[in-house]
């Protein structure tokens, strides 16, 4: 099967944002699909060393093209600039690739469907940001009605969409539920007993802001992590976060505990994404207030690739733990005693839980098993 998958690596030419969708690639070749990765949106990148968008696709092209050279893909993948140039392929093999298409995948819907992406016969739109998309559709704004209506089949990492619990909207839609695919040979199983610090990657504002729907605001992640900015007073474990976009009270922070440092050099290409992975002890990281209180059941890619490397999260629960199994490599936690616990029962069976964590992932995110189940309900549908 033919296969190409949407995405915005060229927008956002970061580690995580890479490994997000890398491992649909690796995942579908592994399982024998012909596969193509195209960044045709067109958008400003953002060059990571001025931190700034710019029209200058230089630094993005580089990295795409080394990352995507560097696992197979050399001439299987498409850049467009903002100047409507194309990289790696040409737009008259872009399109004679989507033309001959079985089975496009948007994952996390970065990218506009246009007339060439609509002659696909199977459309899959992959959520990886909920519950913004379907609040949206349920307000009524009908751009983002005609979007979601152009897909076959519309999946979500909201796990518990559907649920008496979750508060998300279907807007009228279907949606099944999937979750962040993971090559396990890309993060192979590292113990590092000595290693000091739990760490995260983290935006504090992404700069979308709140949506209010039905008398709810759904907000960004520095809403949820000013409730546990103590956390440090009553724990001796090193917290160290990479935090992009921090408050003016980031000094405040540092004199409470926390040990912030800026996030582009361990996300600077994939290789010292995994040595930063490789060193941690494991993750400690709130989650994006519109998660937590739509109560999603949204499970973080980013955790999955500690996780699959050996090294325990503990993470703010965003009702993921009424379908992942918690307490033995993964920890969730509502309040700031439950993460203080949770820190402490790692710790004293540290071993036993970096063991766990990959052992879930094998269960729960190997690509093999998201991308069949993936797959037979998008072209059953």
């Amino acid at each position: 099967m033919r296969t190409s998958v949407l995405g915005f690596i060229g927008r956002l030419p970061l580690a995580g944002v890479t490994a997000h969708f890398l491992q649909y690639l690796l995942g579908l070749r592994t399982l024998g699909h012909d596969v193509f990765y195209i960044d045709d949106s067109g958008g400003r990148p953002f060059d990571p060393i001025h931190n700034a968008k710019t029209m200058d696709a230089s630094y993005t092209i580089e990295y795409l093209t080394r990352h995507l050279e560097r696992f197979g893909f050399g001439d299987r993948w498409t850049y467009k600039d903002p100047s409507g140039n194309y990289t790696g392929m040409s737009k008259e093999r872009t399109h004679d690739v989507l033309r001959t298409s079985d089975l496009l995948i948007n994952v996390s819907g970065g990218n506009v469907l246009c007339e060439e992406h609509l002659r696909v016969p199977k459309r899959i739109l992959i959520d990886a940001d909920p519950p913004f998309l379907q609040i949206f559709a349920a307000d009524g704004h009908q751009n983002m009605i005609d979007s979601l209506k152009q897909y076959t089949t519309l999946f979500t990492f909201a796990e518990n969409i559907g649920k008496p619990s979750c508060r998300i909207p279907s807007a009228g839609f279907t949606w099944q539920t999937t979750r962040q695919p993971v090559d396990l040979d890309l993060w192979p199983y590292v113990f590092s007993p000595n290693a000091p610090a739990l760490t995260t990657i983290m935006n504090w504002d992404t700069g979308r802001g709140h949506i209010e729907f039905r008398g709810e605001l759904y907000g960004e992640k520095g809403v949820e992590f000013i409730k546990f900015a103590d956390l440090p007073r009553y724990t001796s474990q090193l917290l160290d976060i990479g935090m992009a976009h921090p408050p003016a009270s980031q000094d405040q922070l540092r004199a409470r505990g926390w040990r912030l440092h800026d996030p582009f050099p361990p996300t600077r290409d994939l290789w010292t994404y995994q040595e930063y992975l490789f060193n941690s002890r494991g993750e400690f990281s709130v989650a994006k207030n519109a998660y937590v209180r739509s109560w999603s059941g949204w499970f973080s890619e980013r955790s999955t690739c500690y996780m699959a490397c050996g090294k325990p999260v503990i993470l703010q629960d965003t009702g993921f733990s009424e379908w992942l199994p918690t307490g033995d490599g993964v920890f969730a936690f509502k309040t700031l005693e439950e993460a203080v616990e949770a820190i402490a029962q790692m710790n004293r069976a540290y071993e036993h839980h970096c063991k766990a964590a990959r052992r879930l992932v094998e269960e729960y995110f190997d690509s093999d098993r998201v991308l069949r189940d993936l797959l037979e309900k998008s072209l059953c549908a």
